[in-house]
């Protein structure tokens, strides 16, 4: 079930209407929820509702017993927690990275002269499996580090584990953000649901006016013939593809974010205009910002974070950043996408212990931060080819083609400039123009509300050349 579908707004009118009138009955209301959200889940993956049931289930019950254990037997907790994190973790694997292990295994069997095959059943990914299985895990581990108390009931534990609109793409949202909204009766304040309202209309503006229009008339040829394509439209392509995959992650998390809110729940951002970024360092705090926390909190300063040595902290910087890069998909190209970044970030920090102390880009004019920016910007762009391509050769070739096939343009159409120009304008404008165009949309009377979102359905209707396109983070 799409968000940029009709089924998926009608879907989404029932269900807040039904769960509002449920609103004076907790467990009734909890409960609707529930089926609501394993239903939605089942559009997608019927039989794989259970696995999130089953895990869940499993987290809960551990929860509550590592809870329960004194602090005394630190060792038995910390064997039941690894154990939770364990079968989140044993999931993941045979569903997403079981082929890619097994694959690797052999190729270096067949390097020291053994001609081994290891016969590994290609599995259908259950969707969104990377961050229920992440929400998930960080609970626990709250939890055992006794940061927040464990969840009595099942049920408002398996909505916190399966709540439709960040299911299967996030934000990933920790426990102690989304459980103690889920005991508490919801509340819908004045401003709720022009500002729900808002990012669902801005978040399908950028789903299908922008990013998807990118994908269909510029990025997706490129990057499946980049040999018919000069270097500069190919650079175009790199532009596009970079401005589609935020409009696209991004425009998700609005929907999922505005959705949320007309249920009277508060979901944590998860970008800030990552593309202002003055460092590689400052583009991971602004860009999936709940992933990046998520493995700041529970990789990154478990292993020491920036203390100690230099060399210390830039271990600790690569191993985060390549688990990011693992975490996208089994494949060389994002292990390599995430060693870059953790290497340029490795070398921001280098740079940055040159200055002297407490110095800071925010001291700078802004003015002397654009190269900064411009930099950020074009390391993070031809990056992107690591991210897109599907595997090493073809980022190489695609490469190749980018080098040394010439600067013509003629293949990009007029409607693409005008969307890549509006685009990057608006991701580049003052914050302060896209906040008060929120606050005056919410200050409309809910008829002009309306009209305004039924003229950003008739834009999409006009600009939409297929049927609705799934987001690029479904597949993660």
């Amino acid at each position: 079930m799409l968000f940029n579908s009709l089924f998926y707004i009608v879907f989404l009118a029932l269900v807040v209407a039904i769960s509002w009138g449920l609103s004076r009955w907790r467990w009734g209301r909890t409960a609707f929820l529930l089926a609501c959200s394993c239903l939605f889940y089942m559009a997608w993956s019927p039989k794989y509702v259970l696995l999130i049931l089953g895990a869940a289930a499993w987290d809960w019950a551990m929860a509550r017993v590592i809870e329960k254990m004194p602090d005394e037997k630190a060792g038995l907790r910390k064997v039941l927690m690894l154990g939770s994190v364990g079968v989140n973790l044993g999931l993941l694997c045979y569903y997403k990275y079981l082929g890619f292990f097994a694959e690797n295994l052999v190729a270096v069997l067949h390097a020291a002269g053994m001609d081994v095959a290891i016969p590994v059943a290609k599995l259908a990914l259950p969707v969104g499996i990377s961050f229920f299985t992440f929400q998930s895990m960080a609970y626990v581990i709250d939890v055992y580090r006794r940061e927040m108390p464990a969840e009595h009931n099942l049920l408002r534990f398996w909505l916190f584990a399966t709540f439709f609109p960040q299911l299967v793409a996030g934000p990933i949202s920790r426990a102690h953000i989304l459980i103690p909204q889920l005991h508490r009766p919801p509340r819908l304040q004045s401003d709720d649901v022009g500002e729900a309202l808002f990012r669902i209309a801005t978040g399908l503006v950028k789903k299908v006016v922008v990013a998807d229009w990118l994908a269909l008339n510029l990025v997706d040829r490129v990057f499946n013939k980049p040999g018919i394509y000069s270097g500069a439209e190919i650079l175009v392509g790199l532009y596009a593809y970079t401005l589609q995959i935020y409009c696209d992650f991004s425009g998700y998390t609005d929907i999922a974010i505005g959705s949320a809110r007309l249920l009277g729940i508060k979901l944590p951002e998860n970008f800030a205009r990552p593309y202002r970024a003055r460092t590689v360092a400052e583009f991971w705090r602004r860009w999936h910002i709940t992933l990046s926390t998520w493995l700041r909190h529970y990789v990154f300063f478990p292993l020491g974070g920036s203390r100690g040595s230099m060399w210390r902290a830039n271990r600790n910087t690569l191993i985060t950043l390549v688990l990011i890069g693992l975490w996208h998909g089994a494949n060389w190209t994002f292990v390599l996408y995430g060693l870059v970044h953790g290497l340029a970030i490795a070398w921001n920090r280098l740079q940055t212990r040159k200055q002297p102390k407490g110095w800071s880009h925010d001291e700078l004019p802004w003015a002397q931060n654009l190269w900064r920016i411009a930099l950020t910007f074009h390391f993070v762009v031809l990056a992107r080819i690591l991210f897109r391509a599907p595997s090493l050769s073809a980022a190489g070739d695609l490469t190749q083609s980018l080098l040394h096939n010439g600067l013509g343009l003629a293949r990009i159409d007029k409607g693409t400039w005008l969307v890549l120009v509006l685009g990057y304008a608006a991701h580049w404008a003052p914050p302060n123009l896209a906040d008060r165009l929120r606050l005056a949309f919410r200050s409309w009377p809910v008829p002009a509300q309306g009209a305004a979102l039924v003229a950003v359905a008739s834009l999409m209707g006009v600009v939409a050349e297929t049927d609705a396109v799934p987001f690029i983070y479904f597949q993660f």
